[in-house]
């Protein structure tokens, strides 16, 4: 998908910046780069009409952070309809800092290394991106994916009921419709949501993969299964399938296809990092690593960070503690691993086996069988939390 008629301004105080930029855009048809010498803490005054006059604004932060917050504030607010702000960090940027850059307003946060040839990939992206949200009038459902530090760790658990506590309690007889949540299950070989939800086996992954097609919403719609709840449900096959057998244009089309019907899509993602993942990840509103204390645990997630934070730096990620009550006091131990993560461990999930087991053997969701469990009242805290999260996230920039 080519960009047409696309204007670019580049505001930075190096020579070289432009160039790259320049360079990096010149076979791309129908694309204009102006170029303004200066910081944009610099030259705030105008950033209105910079905001109103292109459709990309890239530039280069400097080390006056806080003047660059403000100026970027100024500009989100009153940019045009459409317009995209990117910010060209240097390559040692913090994850605080980098967050601090997306809530004031930027749309994305590149490191200066990337410039050169994958900046033309990464305009594009965006540019798509913000094609799709300028042609649908409806706002985009919020994407979840759901990670392990290990084996075992109850990462299906989580992405289950958790889903279920977003798309919320079915009290009448009659089966809900589906388009609040949907649930997509990627562990193309080990996945387990359809028996944690006692559903008939479903191939709709492996015949993707088979076939090679690209799903549309009538294609998800009549292959999905629609619990009583409502909540829509895409399984992982019930035969065994090569985890590279799905393509990166596949998993797209399907995240972007039910974002547009969902408010939430949750995806239950493999252990094993393939190279489709990144689809996931660039959609990604948040991510949830589902963990406990032991060392290797914890260094396996914090790997899991820096991994996944490579291609989407402003990427939130929250931290769930599975199989331990929420503690009044942390020890030791708890403060050193909320150290090496770099994040609060704010949400805990008790061991709780009665009501999993329960659940397990019922196939169903933990609010169904023991609606008033510790593991349950604690999944839907976390879901109360992650509403409250993007509804927050949102208010403050349309603010």
């Amino acid at each position: 998908m080519k960009m047409k008629s696309k204007s670019i301004l580049v505001i930075s105080p190096e020579q070289s910046v432009w160039d790259a930029i320049e360079n990096a855009v010149s076979d791309t048809p129908d694309v204009r780069v102006d170029t303004e010498a200066s910081t944009l803490s610099q030259i705030n005054g105008k950033a209105v009409k910079m905001a109103s006059d292109y459709d990309v604004v890239l530039f280069q932060t400097s080390d006056d952070g806080d003047a660059d917050i403000n100026a970027i504030q100024a500009l989100a607010k009153d940019r045009a309809n459409g317009t995209v702000l990117v910010a060209m960090a240097d390559d040692d940027i913090s994850l605080s800092q980098a967050r601090a850059l997306n809530h004031a307003g930027v749309d994305e946060v590149l490191p200066i290394s990337m410039i050169g040839a994958e900046i033309a990939d990464q305009i594009v992206k965006i540019d798509r991106a913000s094609q799709a949200a300028a042609t649908n009038a409806a706002p985009l459902g919020k994407i979840i994916a759901v990670a392990q530090a290990r084996g075992g760790a109850g990462s299906t658990t989580v992405a289950v009921n958790l889903a279920d506590q977003l798309q919320g309690r079915n009290k009448s007889r009659v089966p809900a419709k589906p388009g609040k949540v949907a649930l997509v299950d990627l562990d193309l070989q080990f996945g387990t949501v359809g028996s944690f939800l006692d559903m008939d086996e479903q191939d709709t992954l492996l015949q993707l993969a088979l076939d090679g097609t690209i799903p549309d919403a009538t294609f998800l719609g009549q292959s999905m299964t629609t619990m009583h709840n409502g909540l829509s449900v895409l399984a992982a096959p019930s035969k065994f399938a090569p985890l590279d057998s799905l393509r990166t244009d596949q998993v797209a089309a399907i995240l972007d296809t039910l974002r547009q019907s969902h408010e939430y899509v949750i995806v239950d993602l493999p252990r094993a990092l393939v190279g489709w993942i990144e689809a996931i990840i660039e959609r990604a509103d948040e991510l949830i690593i589902v963990t406990d204390i032991s060392v290797s645990s914890v260094r396996h997630s914090r790997r899991l960070i820096d991994f996944f934070t490579i291609d989407n730096v402003t990427l939130p990620i929250q931290i769930v503690v599975n199989h331990e009550k929420k503690p009044l006091m942390q020890s030791s131990l708890h403060r050193e691993a909320a150290k090496a993560l770099e994040r609060k461990l704010d949400h805990w999930l008790p061991h709780d086996p009665n009501a999993a087991n329960a659940a397990s053997d019922k196939g169903k969701p933990l609010s169904s069988v023991a609606p008033r469990s510790p593991l349950t009242k604690a999944v839907a805290r976390l879901a109360k939390t992650t509403k409250a999260d993007f509804q927050t996230a949102s208010s403050k920039l349309n603010s």
